[in-house]
């Protein structure tokens, strides 16, 4: 529909109506009522200073150049001058019955200084100005081009002159047009260019939204490449100027820099994604969308004069950053088995890359401006989101498949992780019974055989270390399980922590004598834990500390902050754990590189992890610079209860001064 409507923007024929009069026009004359102005315009080619009109019309033919089929000034803040010869001859008697328009493009022009002079007495007889930066005067007629009534001229020879000054790129379309017509016309086009702005508006919000929802960042920017080619539309086409210019005048500027500016960012991020540069090439994708944002930053200097150093210093880059793109797709094109996919992307990229980069040649004045060079780009563009359109659409298609094989998958695999799970926790249960009875089995036997030998006593002493191991590891599995449960809920007790960690390192050390564990640093917080939890979870640290560096000493420390936290330590001085596997630590199942033959099935930092977080807390891992490893458990406490508890035993400790009574004898 987009291409449908823009075509027929681009081919309308142009309308005429029988005239009385012969307007001459150079060298030749029409009897049309829409006249095209740009094939008898030439421009100023020398550097020869302009003080007035009139000095146009004395310099040689040789300092001129036509502004059709030849290269133009490209993106410049000086003044650039044209002219072009008139005829008025008078063939009838008959008064002219229509008035005629002259009628200027682009609007995005700033300021356009419109002077006719009598060719044989260089005195300037009409003037007017128009541009995007010039008032609208309500005096005359309005569109979405900058209109003026042309006079009334006697029989004679004139020259227009036209001086044009702006921030973007030096083209002129000039039309000398009847009333009918330009009133047919504007009503034609404004008709078919909102049309096209409409649909165009109707499918950013689709894209957009169909971006969020499936979270495809590809669709989510080509969404956004709509909405730019939307304000470049809007600014090009004069709908901007014809809507927006009574409330702020820079409008047509502003949208269509901005525009410029959106579009080639999107395009680039968008083709980035697509191409799916950030899996394979992902510092020239981080580049890329560096370059992306930063042109998209560059459309906020539309409006002022900055803007043409932005237009002289990426357009000439945006061309080889195309090319790249282009060329980096035709080789996974050609590598790819899915090839019909790569050829519907090469088309949709090369057709507007080959376009644009000729209308960006013409913009810069290193292409000769012409019909094509014009129009190649609009007419290429809109093929560009026509065969996108329907690459977004097989996009989607493809992504909508393969989430629902991955729900399907993903299905199945947490159907086979619940029955794997209750499988583990039902020999997790009927093992703890039989390694009960294996323990006080080989405690009571050990306290029976005191006078046996060696051998004997190791052996013993091996049984109780290896169910002492495998009661470890079923009590990891269940603890693991009723974390990953989803009725899984702790219940805390309000505790005081010193004590709390007193007795459990003295349980510890009755357990493992020879482990060195001890506290610092403690202070009277009270904090609302798990009991169960925390201490399963401190377990899993010093067990760690234990097989990990068994000649380690562990120290636990604590204090609390003004910020509603409680800070855990737990310190050993064993060799550290390895920077290549700090990140990973807290995985379920994962064993750092230097684990070796260590027994452990790498559940016991996760576990911790995930108990610290049902706290509302958080754990994080360090080692230093000459070994040992640093946990800190962050956990939330009682700031209410903690500061009654000090500010009472401040009082036990410093009571108050008694008071003598009246009365009474001092001793």
């Amino acid at each position: 529909m987009l291409v449908i409507v823009s075509v027929l923007c681009l081919i309308r024929p142009a309308l005429s109506h029988p005239y009385p009069h012969d307007l001459v026009i150079g060298q030749y004359s029409v009897d049309r009522m829409d006249v095209d102005l740009a094939p008898l315009i030439e421009h100023l080619a020398t550097q020869r200073p302009v003080n007035a009109p009139s000095d146009l019309v004395r310099m040689p033919q040789d300092d001129f150049k036509p502004i059709i089929g030849a290269v133009g000034n490209g993106y410049t803040l000086d003044t650039v001058w044209y002219r072009m010869p008139i005829i008025v001859t008078e063939v009838s008697a008959e008064p002219i019955d229509q008035k005629l328009y002259l009628e200027i493009a682009p609007t995005f022009l700033n300021t356009v200084d419109l002077t006719i002079v009598d060719a044989s007495s260089l005195i300037p007889i009409w003037h007017n100005e128009v541009g995007d930066h010039i008032a609208r005067d309500q005096a005359h007629i309005h569109g979405r081009k900058h209109i003026r009534e042309w006079p009334r001229l006697a029989t004679g020879k004139y020259w227009l002159v036209i001086g044009i000054t702006t921030n973007s790129a030096q083209i002129l379309t000039a039309r000398i047009k009847s009333e009918s017509v330009l009133i047919d016309e504007n009503m034609q086009d404004t008709f078919l260019y909102g049309l096209y702005l409409g649909i165009s508006l109707i499918g950013f919000l689709v894209y957009f939204t169909l971006g969020l929802l499936i979270r495809d960042r590809a669709i989510l920017w080509y969404g956004f490449h709509i909405l730019a080619l939307f304000m470049l539309t809007a600014g090009i086409s004069g709908y901007a100027h014809l809507l927006l210019s009574d409330f702020w005048i820079l409008s047509s500027d502003a949208l269509t820099g901005a525009g410029t500016a959106l579009s080639i960012g999107t395009s680039v991020a968008m083709w980035s994604y697509i191409i799916e540069l950030d899996r394979h090439k992902p510092t020239l994708f981080r580049c890329l969308i560096a370059y992306a944002i930063i042109t998209c930053l560059c459309g906020i200097s539309a409006t002022s004069d900055i803007y043409i150093y932005f237009t002289l210093g990426f357009f000439l880059p945006q061309i080889g950053v195309t090319l790249l793109i282009l060329g980096y797709l035709l080789y996974l094109g050609g590598k790819n088995t899915d090839r019909r996919k790569y050829y519907l992307y090469v088309i949709a990229l090369g057709v507007p890359a080959v376009a644009s980069i000729i209308h960006l040649l013409m913009l810069l004045g290193l292409a000769p401006i012409n019909t094509f060079t014009r129009n190649c780009y609009q007419v290429a563009s809109l093929v560009h989101l026509f065969l996108l359109g329907i690459a977004m659409a097989y996009r989607t298609h493809e992504l909508t498949r393969r989430r629902v094989a991955a729900n399907r998958h993903s299905t199945w695999t947490n159907q086979l992780a619940d029955d794997q799970r209750e499988f583990i926790t039902m020999l997790s249960h009927e093992f703890r019974t039989p390694l009960a009875i294996i323990q006080r089995a080989a405690e009571m036997t050990s306290l029976h055989m005191q006078d046996a030998p060696d051998a004997v006593k190791n052996r013993i002493s091996t049984i109780r270390v290896h169910a002492s191991q495998l009661s470890e590891l079923v009590n990891v599995f269940l603890t693991k399980d009723t974390l990953d449960s989803t009725n899984f809920v702790i219940a805390p007790k309000s505790t005081i922590l010193a004590p709390f960690l007193s007795d459990f390192i003295k349980r510890r050390q009755r357990e493992f004598p020879n482990h060195d564990i001890g506290l610092t640093d403690t202070g009277r917080t009270i904090i609302n834990i798990d009991r169960t939890l925390i201490e399963r979870a401190l377990s899993n640290l010093i067990e760690n500390a234990r097989k990990y560096a068994p000649k380690a000493y562990v120290r636990i420390g604590f204090n609390h902050r003004s910020d509603g936290f409680v800070y855990i330590r737990v310190v050993d001085n064993g060799p550290g754990i390895p920077p290549d596997d700090l990140a990973m630590v807290s995985d379920a199942f994962y064993r750092g590189t230097t684990s070796g033959t260590t027994h452990g099935v790498g559940l016991g930092l996760h576990i911790t992890n995930r108990i610290v977080a049902a706290h509302q807390g958080r754990m994080s891992v360090s080692v230093g610079e000459k070994g040992g490893t640093t946990i800190l458990i962050r956990l939330p406490y009682d700031r209410t209860l903690t500061n009654n508890t000090i500010a009472a035993a401040h009082t036990d400790i410093n009571p108050p001064p008694a008071t003598a009574s009246k009365g009474s004898i001092p001793s």
